[in-house]
């Protein structure tokens, strides 16, 4: 019973630490903009096979081609504002061509690096295995875990500490009143999406080697995303801290107790009770931190 006990303490944990920092760019997109980003699935797949493209066919190094596919990716994300704010009132239009977009772009990965060519990415920081208590563990997901947390704390900080993390916070809380005292809201708001996808693009970067890689990649990874963003109360970061270590231990204990096949469901099922009781998630919805 110890020995099990250990797995869920260590891979809830793991587990937590994954699904925030896949869900911190999605949370900052609704805490800013105010929108469901229902393409937000397309930085997962573009992140990963920009950095194939960058070291295979370009030829570039491989670290060399991690920081060009971050930043063509934030660059991306920052060249779509012009089309959100053009339906930015029109929510079920822009709901409808985010996913169109997501789309296209999976189809348009698909067809250049089709599933048999084999992508991968050699981003293994180290091949060794930790010995964590009764727990056996692969050192990436430690990793991964601690770069998630670094992310995390990086974002908070900029926006609590920094002049335009202060800018950010005062448009997400009052749009009309910021635009008074003279700031410059889209300049915001493609700010914003640019630095919403460099967390997760780092991390699936980095989580890849551990995941199967493929053009549809985007849509589980998304869905997870928007699991954690939900429960924790929408574009609220403290939320979505709270909310990724409540559904990586649900997942961890229906995985190690119960059945791993039931572990989305568990979560599912927790979600839709917990949001009877606090219908606005985990933390106060109405502000980004």
């Amino acid at each position: 019973m110890i020995n099990i006990f250990s797995y869920v303490l260590v891979w809830g944990f793991v587990f937590g630490s994954i699904y925030l920092g896949l869900a911190l760019g999605f949370s900052i997109i609704v805490g800013v903009l105010r929108i469901f980003h229902m393409g937000y699935g397309i930085f997962f797949v573009l992140s990963v096979y920009l950095v194939w493209t960058f070291w295979k066919v370009v030829n570039l190094d491989l670290w060399i081609s991690i920081i060009m596919a971050v930043v063509t990716t934030s660059i991306i994300s920052i060249a779509l504002y012009p089309f959100i704010k053009k339906y930015l009132e029109l929510e079920d239009y822009l709901l409808i061509s985010l996913v169109l977009a997501f789309l296209i772009i999976e189809e348009t990965v698909n067809k250049i690096y089709p599933i048999e060519t084999g992508v991968y990415l050699p981003t293994l920081i180290s091949t060794e295995v930790l010995k964590l208590g009764y727990v056996t563990i692969q050192f990436q997901y430690i990793f991964i875990s601690i770069l998630s947390l670094l992310s995390f704390i990086i974002y908070v900080l900029l926006l609590k500490f920094t002049k335009f993390g202060l800018i950010i916070r005062a448009v997400s809380q009052d749009l009309s009143t910021s635009r008074l005292f003279g700031i410059n809201v889209n300049l915001v708001y493609a700010v914003s999406l640019g630095l919403a996808t460099v967390a997760p693009s780092v991390l699936v970067i980095f989580y890849s080697p551990l995941t199967r890689i493929d053009p549809f990649m985007g849509f589980p990874l998304f869905i997870t995303a928007l699991q954690v963003a939900v429960l924790g109360g929408l574009g609220n970061l403290k939320g979505t801290l709270i909310a990724a270590y409540v559904i990586g231990y649900i997942h961890a204990i229906v995985g190690f107790l119960i059945d791993p096949r039931a572990m989305n469901l568990a979560s599912l099922v927790a979600i839709i009770l917990i949001l009877l009781f606090k219908p606005r998630g985990l933390a106060r919805a109405e502000s980004i931190w």
